[in-house]
């Protein structure tokens, strides 16, 4: 695994890495970690990259609390162990991050830039915000805006959840990394959010990562 980008704050840590092993090599770094049932799971996973991620994650999650904690996964499908850590994660083609906090509030989420989210792009950002955006770096706001979203979401952690309807992003100017706004909004609820993003060279692609640490 190659490390992309790691952040450490007081009671958080993010990883994010290009994974560049074999699952069969992955296997044999965590296995002697992992729960009989957990191994079962495993090897009912027929996808190549499905198998890589499962792996990658359990594997980051050890070396960054300093001991293996088994991933469970809530009905609304979000991830949580039993250990101290509260845990977020994203994938995106070979990449695999997650973030690890005792706080949470936490929410991370990633994605390789391309331009086939112009066609999906009115499913989670409204016509107005979206000629907002005009043409100057329109690829890079669409993306910051749909993962923002996605940390937001998984902040929140339920379902039920409009990304049109009920989720803000508010990007005022863009840079190469920096703090935008994300807003959540449902009936009288109102919550504000401070989402930390950068733009990251990967070879010959562009990374987004963005994050949320309480």
């Amino acid at each position: 695994m190659n490390t992309i980008f790691e952040k450490n704050y007081k009671n958080c840590e993010i990883r994010v890495v290009e994974v560049i092993r074999k699952p069969e090599k992955l296997f044999d770094i965590i296995k002697n970690d992992l729960y009989k049932h957990e191994i079962i799971n495993y090897r009912l996973i027929k996808n190549t990259k499905r198998k890589t991620e499962w792996l990658t994650v359990r594997i980051l999650l050890k070396q960054m609390s300093g001991k293996y904690s088994e991933i469970k996964y809530n009905q609304a499908g979000n991830p949580f162990t039993d250990s101290k850590f509260h845990i977020s994660i994203t994938h995106s083609q070979n990449i695999v991050g997650i973030i690890i906090s005792k706080n949470s509030n936490i929410g991370i989420d990633s994605e390789i830039i391309s331009d086939r989210i112009l066609r999906t792009a009115h499913k989670f950002i409204c016509e107005e915000e979206l000629r907002q955006f005009g043409d100057d770096q329109k690829l890079k706001k669409i993306y910051l805006n749909w993962c923002g979203k996605e940390t937001l979401f998984k902040i929140k952690g339920g379902g039920g959840i409009d990304f049109k309807e009920n989720l803000k992003i508010n990007i005022p100017r863009l840079y190469t990394s920096g703090t935008i706004t994300g807003i959540y909004k449902k009936s009288s609820v109102i919550e504000e959010y401070k989402i930390s993003y950068l733009f990251k060279k990967v070879k010959d692609q562009e990374l987004l990562i963005t994050w949320h640490s309480s």
